[in-house]
């Protein structure tokens, strides 16, 4: 199995969680990690929020895979925003090119999980209009983000 995972985090506990993904999945086959970093980042909760309700975009710094055809399982991973995906992930979605049949996993972490539901839907519309067809959702809220095996058992009931 060939995985692309490719996430944004702020704070870096989208990062932590990815990471346990990593290794758990390392066991079933190769894995690419790809992490977004936007080329300003947004540094004040209000302006953060403000970006991801209106649907903000932004451009990306470095070299970012946006063709995944090679890939057998793609997992997208985002903290949720006032209810929305980050920039950095609206213009990843904007640009990702080759979904058709493939699997992809949402993963969301989230604090208080408001909004969470909202973000979801909003994904699967974006990833189902680009052909995506096996749409799985994960959500890690803050509560749950130090328990490796409740992360790990979340996977694998996506796999």
């Amino acid at each position: 199995m060939k995985v692309l995972i490719t996430y944004y985090s702020y704070s870096g506990i989208t990062a932590k969680v990815v990471n346990i993904f990593k290794e758990t999945l390392q066991e079933k086959g190769d894995i690419e990690i790809q992490r977004l970093k936007p080329k300003q980042e947004l540094t004040s909760f209000v302006s953060q929020c403000m970006a991801a309700r209106s649907g903000k975009r932004c451009e990306l710094e470095g070299s970012v895979l946006f063709n995944v055809g090679a890939y057998d399982v793609i997992i997208i991973g985002l903290p949720v925003w006032a209810f929305a995906p980050p920039p950095a992930i609206n213009t990843y979605l904007d640009n990702i090119a080759g979904l058709a049949g493939k699997k992809v996993i949402m993963l969301i972490t989230s604090g208080s999980g408001v909004g969470v539901n909202t973000c979801f839907r909003t994904l699967r519309n974006i990833l189902q209009d680009k052909g995506a067809i096996d749409i799985k959702e994960i959500n890690i809220p803050n509560t749950k983000m130090v328990e490796t095996d409740f992360i790990v058992s979340a996977i694998n009931l996506t796999l």
